[in-house]
């Protein structure tokens, strides 16, 4: 199943679809605002930017606690990145 992904709405901020599994539990319109978002639902101390970066122009997984999260971002925000797929 492929996982929705958000649109870019300005060129300032990347916005990021987080997921829990296969079930979306946030969309958020910048990564700042997934890293907060992420922060309180994982409990932790710190902001994982890695989790997050990783997630969203690697399509790398994050697990704790028994959970695995996703992230995802607009493809042409990747595209650019990253270079054509």
């Amino acid at each position: 199943m492929e996982r929705k992904r958000p649109k870019i709405k300005n060129k300032v901020e990347i916005p990021v679809n987080i997921f829990k599994g296969e079930k979306l539990i946030a969309e958020c319109p910048s990564i700042q605002e997934a890293a907060r978002f992420f922060k309180k639902e994982t409990n932790s101390k710190r902001y994982n930017w890695s989790a997050i970066n990783k997630g969203i122009w690697y399509g790398d997984s994050y697990s704790k606690d028994g959970a695995t999260y996703f992230f995802t971002t607009d493809i042409e925000a990747v595209k650019r990145k990253l270079g054509t797929l």
